[in-house]
């Protein structure tokens, strides 16, 4: 009878499987690591392999000798090799440059709306009507219309001046006025005859706009009804300027009325003739946008057109309290601990510096990790952004720029105090204490 195969494939299984079924479980795998190390101690890696312990001696994956670790203790060698760059921190005091955007328009408070004081219907367009931008002069004429309501009020002004009605005729000329058709009055007590027509005038010298010409141009067609003080169009001051500007809620505590803006387009460039400050900043934030608006008025700039995008630069001084000073009184200035911003790290909720602690005759240095609480970011004298240390740390001290990520690391793997682990790496239940 011939042997199967499948029998000793079995056999093979089962006599290879045996003997590891067997074995203890020190001889085949290597004891686990203790916990990570007690904080404030040694701690030992290998060089070669992904290991740390907590006691010097061999790696048990590749035998090699274990070397300690050390956070925050840089010889010649490895300063020059990491790059290492320090400051100092500084007290003094805090400017800050915000670079806003904004939107060019007319200045609405040299704006006026030529309104048809009067019903009637459109029999003719004048000039003016045709199109944006056109330079009128004040009384020039705007649109004719046919009103049977100033008609009626002539023919009633004429009956009362034939009768002698004086009162009468009185509160006929004050109804004319508020229509803005005083010289249609005037006509009628020279003796004139009654018309339908009456012609709308512009009160006031500019140049025409249309914020949308094609809604101005159906509002305008001649045969088009007109209902009393509907707006026709719109008379601006061609050289006056209003930029509106946006805010972020987090900057809108720094500015104020009165505020030099040096303003910028893209296709002119920086504007230094410009001679701009900030008119009127509001009160609330928009909720949508959480920005707060700001409007630069601008006396004569022609060159801006209206609807094209600003850049603003606003250099802003921050008070003892944090908020705005007037950047142009010294007096007005507060006074802060300021550090370079490469200096900090950041969870969002801890801060963190690498401070200097000693530099030995050797040219090793030793660090230590230091909490700060922090105030808003500023502009070094520099240009450099800096960050206000409102507590931690002192004038004076050195502090790590670079790379003060790389050194906290390493104190994560050393498992001292760092960003993450304030007071190192927990100690293990089973310690020694």
């Amino acid at each position: 009878m011939r042997w199967p195969r499948w029998l000793t494939a079995l056999l093979g299984a089962l006599a290879g499987a045996l003997p590891v079924a067997l074995a203890p479980d020190a001889t085949l795998f290597v004891p686990p690591a203790a916990p990570l190390a007690v904080s404030g101690a040694e701690r030992w890696a290998c060089p070669m392999m992904d290991y740390i312990g907590n006691a010097p001696g061999t790696c048990p994956i590749c035998g090699m000798r274990l070397e300690p670790m050390r956070a925050g203790e840089l010889n010649r060698e490895q300063q020059r090799r990491l790059g290492l760059r320090t400051s100092v921190v500084v007290e003094g005091t805090a400017m800050r440059v915000l670079q806003l955007g904004g939107i060019v328009g007319y200045d609405e408070r040299y704006t006026e709306t030529v309104l048809a004081r009067v019903a009637g219907r459109i029999v003719r367009r004048h000039p003016a009507t045709f199109g944006c931008c056109q330079d009128i002069a004040a009384g020039e004429p705007i649109v004719d219309l046919d009103s049977p309501e100033a008609y009626a009020a002539q023919v009633e002004l004429a009956a009362a001046l034939a009768a002698g009605d004086t009162t009468r005729a009185a509160a006929l000329d004050e109804r004319f006025a508020r229509w803005q058709l005083a010289p249609l009055a005037a006509a009628i007590r020279a003796g004139a005859a009654p018309s339908r027509i009456v012609t709308i005038l512009s009160p006031a010298s500019g140049q025409v706009w249309f914020a949308d010409e094609e809604a101005v141009n159906r509002a305008l067609r001649v045969g088009s009804a007109v209902a009393a003080d509907s707006p026709l169009l719109t008379v601006v001051d061609p050289e006056r300027r209003v930029v509106i500007l946006a805010v972020p809620e987090i900057h809108a505590g720094l500015v104020a009325n009165g505020q030099r803006v040096e303003l910028a387009v893209d296709a002119l460039g920086a504007l230094p003739p410009l001679s701009a400050r900030l008119g009127r900043v509001a009160v609330e934030l928009d909720p949508r946008t959480r920005t707060r608006e700001a409007r630069v008025y601008l006396a004569s700039a022609r060159q801006l057109p209206p609807g094209a995008t600003v850049s603003a630069r606003l250099r802003v001084a921050l008070a003892a309290d944090l908020g705005p000073a007037d950047p142009e009184d010294p007096a007005s200035h507060g006074r802060f601990l300021q550090v370079p911003a490469s200096a900090v790290l950041s969870t969002g909720v801890r801060h963190l510096v690498w401070r200097l602690r000693a530099r030995q005759p050797d040219g090793t240095v030793q660090l230590e990790p230091v909490a700060v609480a922090l105030g808003p970011r500023v502009e070094g004298g520099d240009g450099e952004e800096r960050l206000i240390v409102r507590a931690g740390l002192r004038a004076g001290d050195e502090v790590v720029t670079h790379p003060a990520f790389l050194i906290d690391s390493q104190a994560q793997l050393a498992g001292t105090p760092s960003l993450l682990f304030p007071d190192g790496l927990p100690r293990p239940a089973d310690a020694a204490p």
